[in-house]
């Protein structure tokens, strides 16, 4: 399913993952569907590069998330079997049920640009935990993957937290905590598309404005005698 530098987690329910997921002994691995990032430095390990798919970067079930589009993310997540929630190309976004893929996993979720269907996120939705280190957890395992994150914003024992890591291939992977939810929640961000996006909705915006301007111009002006 993955490639040579995955991580394979061990399978949890829900229902086990909260008493399961302080369990692991060592440096903690990464979601088993992140497959492998593109060296930021010369410096990094070579080994690396050199595993790497194809010209490197931020992988998931194999498919290179910074040029994946629809069709081709359905294909491998439909090879992993997990339940579809929402397979709709007439919505922004696919979810599927994957509770066996993390501890304490409910759902990912899948979000595309409207017009080139293009990847723009994608969110692992986990379930909500008392217990204020869940997020410090899920944090570790991708820190053993990336390094230290380039941003920090919060702290980890008590109330908002947020973490994040700047990846080469214009990706972003955040790691947070909702407070007081408490919910943690993981999210791999195409930050070239997004922008994309967010540009394409402004340009949209002021069309309809200078439209508006132009059919309120167009009517005619009663004038009293």
């Amino acid at each position: 399913m993955v490639g040579a530098m995955a991580c394979f987690l061990p399978w949890a329910s829900p229902a086990l993952a909260q008493s399961q997921w302080r369990s692991v002994s060592g440096p903690a691995p990464g979601p088993e569907a992140v497959v492998t990032a593109l060296p930021a430095s010369p410096s990094q390990n070579a080994q690396t590069s050199t595993q790497a798919l194809g010209e490197g970067g931020l992988h998931m079930f194999g498919v290179r998330l910074s040029t994946a589009n629809r069709d081709a993310m359905r294909q491998p997540v439909r090879k992993e079997n997990f339940r579809v929630q929402r397979e709709d190309s007439a919505s922004h976004q696919d979810i599927y049920d994957a509770p066996n893929l993390m501890p304490g996993l409910l759902q990912l979720k899948f979000s595309y640009a409207p017009q080139s269907q293009r990847l723009t996120r994608v969110d692992y939705v986990f379930m909500t935990f008392s217990d204020n280190a869940h997020v410090e957890d899920v944090k570790l395992r991708i820190q053993g993957r990336f390094g230290q994150p380039n941003r920090v914003t919060g702290h980890e024992e008590r109330g908002p937290f947020q973490a994040v890591w700047r990846l080469p291939d214009e990706m972003e992977i955040v790691v947070g905590r909702e407070w007081p939810q408490r919910t943690t929640y993981l999210r791999f961000i195409n930050t070239q598309i997004v922008q994309q996006v967010s540009a394409g909705a402004e340009r949209e915006a002021l069309r309809l404005q200078r439209e508006k301007i132009q059919n309120s111009q167009a009517l005619p002006t009663w004038v009293k005698p």
